[in-house]
């Protein structure tokens, strides 16, 4: 009861007023002080990106010892790091010039959408906006003894949170903006700010180091018992919030959703919980009437829309082809869009997110995926891979002007990597996009349509795609010219005018019941439709790796830029 008492007096209204009132003067006096003897705010740069690692500071985001309902102070902490992080990471102090941590984090308090965390005033952790701020000030400290520079302002923490840096008596803690960190160096150096799942790493790079003076011993220090605001029982306490409205399963997965797969969509429905939340690029309207869009039969009932980033891609990307822009280019600027208004809906109480694969290297880029797990709903290979089956397919037939469409900038193809490789699992109906990522793979199987039965089975061959390089068009038309075959052309583009020459082709009419063999050398194949209506008719296909369908007893396998044994397969087909 004495403790109840004690901390009913320490955080009366009174107590809290006279508080902020202190918190006003000393802010005052520190804008006075930065007028008079201002510090520098340094650059974002990458002059010093590949220097070595010279000092690391690594800690732990998520508390063990929370329980489920000061978790939550915990979740706005992380939300508020990734937004911190990103106005320091990658920044380049100069030689001899002081770093400050609230030079470039800036006020807190106004406009810059932190939420409220955890943050440790007069011996307890109450919540706070920005509240958290201090374990990025912390791991700065941390890497700045590492790497033996010099400290020109630290301030420890009157309470010391188990597990933190603070046990080590390596803390610093921060308030805008009279308590700030402040650090320099001889020589040019780099911070890197990282969050991964569950870590952040704060790196110091430069191609110069300090001399260790001595090892340094680290001295733990007791933990004591924290007197927490959404745990501490203390009813009176002027802090105290009601907790009757705190959910007991606080952690939700949030799926972030573009183009509709029927395999994707039958995986969410198998793992999904209730509790879950939904970002979907666009949802079907008068406006939007494809249903390229629409998952679910019922609409979740947490759902969100980037409703105008999605509409503006819709009507643009038709724009687009009309004036026969680059549509996967386009693609890429509209998909950007859309992923940066999504990162903006994810609630902070989402510790795992289920991504589509085009939203991914966008998503990764604006930081909210630290403190996070997450899985990638693939759609497309990686843009690395991608680039390789068209350049080998290049070189093959340079005189086309369609394989060279497929090109994502270095630094996207970068983002995307680094998304890839941190994924929990990567989920995939495509055999040849499971093959690259086979450790931690979740494959699906395909959906294929209901099974028509044919009465007979036609002697045409289908090519079921447009005769484009990247679908094995140039393949198509050497095996007519060198066998005289027919060759019936599912789709409407072509590689230029005239492309098949003298060779006899027709539109495809849909009827399966003509085709008695489909051959699809493709090079670049996302999601095989087609085939897999080819297949529930029963018909004999011969294609590559990269139409994504495993080998069976109707399903004939030849590696990409392999025309001979394609060549051989087909007439064996024939002769048979």
């Amino acid at each position: 009861m004495d403790k109840i008492k004690i901390l009913t007096e320490k955080h009366s209204f009174i107590n809290d007023t006279i508080f902020k009132l202190k918190t006003y003067l000393l802010t005052g006096n520190r804008m006075l002080k930065n007028i008079l003897y201002p510090v520098m705010k340094f650059d974002f740069n990458s002059k010093l990106i590949h220097n070595p690692i010279i000092s690391k500071s690594e800690s732990e985001l998520w508390n063990p010892f929370d329980n489920n309902e000061n978790w939550i102070l915990t979740a706005g902490k992380i939300e508020n790091l990734r937004i911190a992080a990103k106005k320091i990471n990658g920044i380049e102090v100069k030689a001899n010039e002081i770093f400050s941590f609230w030079k470039h984090i800036g006020n807190p308090n106004f406009g810059k959408r932190y939420v409220i965390g955890r943050e440790i005033r007069e011996g307890c952790i109450v919540p706070t906006i920005a509240g958290g701020l201090c374990q990025l000030s912390n791991a700065l400290y941390d890497a700045a003894l590492n790497a033996n520079f010099e400290i020109v302002e630290r301030h420890k923490h009157t309470k010391v949170i188990k597990g933190s840096l603070a046990e080590q008596n390596r803390d610093a803690t921060v308030k805008w903006n009279y308590l700030d960190l402040r650090f320099k160096s001889s020589f040019d150096f780099r911070i890197e700010v990282v969050l991964t799942s569950d870590k952040l790493i704060v790196y110091f790079k430069s191609i110069q180091k300090n001399k260790i003076v001595s090892d340094n011993i680290i001295e733990f220090k007791q933990s004591n018992k924290l007197n927490d605001c959404y745990s501490c029982g203390n009813l009176a306490c002027y802090k105290h919030n009601d907790r009757s409205s705190l959910k007991n399963d606080i952690e939700t997965t949030t799926y972030i959703l573009d183009e509709k797969w029927p395999e994707y969509e039958t995986y969410i429905n198998e793992h999904a919980k209730p509790s879950d939340n939904y970002i979907f690029s666009v949802k079907k309207n008068r406006l939007v009437n494809s249903n390229r869009y629409t998952w679910f039969k019922n609409k979740p009932i947490n759902a969100r829309t980037t409703q105008f980033q999605g509409l503006f891609r819709f009507f643009y990307s038709r724009y687009a082809q009309k004036i026969k822009k680059n549509s996967f280019e386009t693609s890429l600027v509209l998909d950007k869009k859309i992923a940066f208004a999504a990162a903006k809906k994810i609630n902070i109480d989402s510790t795992h997110l289920v991504i589509s694969q085009n939203l991914l290297p966008f998503i990764y880029e604006t930081g909210v995926l630290g403190g996070r797990t997450f899985d990638v709903l693939m759609t497309r290979l990686p843009f690395e891979f991608l680039h390789e089956n068209l350049n080998n397919a290049f070189n093959n037939y340079p005189e086309s002007k369609t394989l060279n469409d497929f090109r994502a900038p270095k630094k996207l193809i970068e983002l995307e990597n680094n998304a890839l490789n941190k994924a929990r699992y990567i989920i995939t109906p495509h055999s040849e996009i499971a093959k690259i990522f086979n450790n931690k793979v979740i494959k699906l199987n395909w959906h294929i349509p209901n099974q028509t039965k044919l009465n007979f089975r036609g002697n045409k061959i289908l090519f079921p795609a447009s005769a484009l390089g990247r679908k094995g068009a140039y393949e198509i038309k050497r095996l007519a010219k060198e066998l005289n075959l027919n060759i019936s052309v599912l789709g409407n583009a072509i590689e230029y005018e005239n492309f098949w020459e003298d060779i006899k082709t027709e539109k495809f009419n849909g009827n399966f019941e003509e085709i008695g063999l489909v051959i699809y050398p493709t090079f670049i194949e996302n999601q095989p439709r087609q085939l897999l209506k080819v297949i529930s008719n029963q018909i004999i296909v011969i294609t590559t790796p990269s139409s994504g369908i495993d080998a069976s007893e109707k399903v004939k396998i030849v590696n990409i830029n392999d025309y001979d044994n394609l060549k051989s397969v087909v007439k064996e087909f024939l002769e048979n």
